[in-house]
């Protein structure tokens, strides 16, 4: 078996409802705050919790609303329908080049 060195431990403690505060110091040097999204396993009777980077809705889109604004320079503007067809087309795209 093999033995991570890990960091001096602190306790949390579960609540009635499941929940688990995560230490401040923790916390901090993660750089976890309100609304951070993390991904939640067990993994070999241990539990792990990871913080998931998501991209914002700017950094995803931002470069598609640009493009669009040029494509649109000099003509009418798109219709919602067009919009939301360029943004499935958009994520589409994103998530074949990522593998996902």
């Amino acid at each position: 078996m093999k033995i991570i060195p890990m960091e001096e431990a602190e306790i949390a403690t579960v609540g009635t409802k499941g929940q688990v505060v995560i230490p401040l110091q923790i916390r901090k040097k993660l750089g976890i705050k309100p609304k951070t999204k993390l991904a939640m396993y067990s993994k070999q009777g241990r539990l792990v919790a990871a913080k998931v980077e998501a991209p914002t809705l700017d950094d995803e889109l931002g470069g598609l609303f640009r493009e669009v604004d040029q494509r649109y320079k000099r003509k009418k503007r798109p219709t919602e329908g067009e919009i939301l067809a360029e943004i499935q087309a958009h994520r589409k795209e994103n998530r074949s080049a990522s593998g996902a």
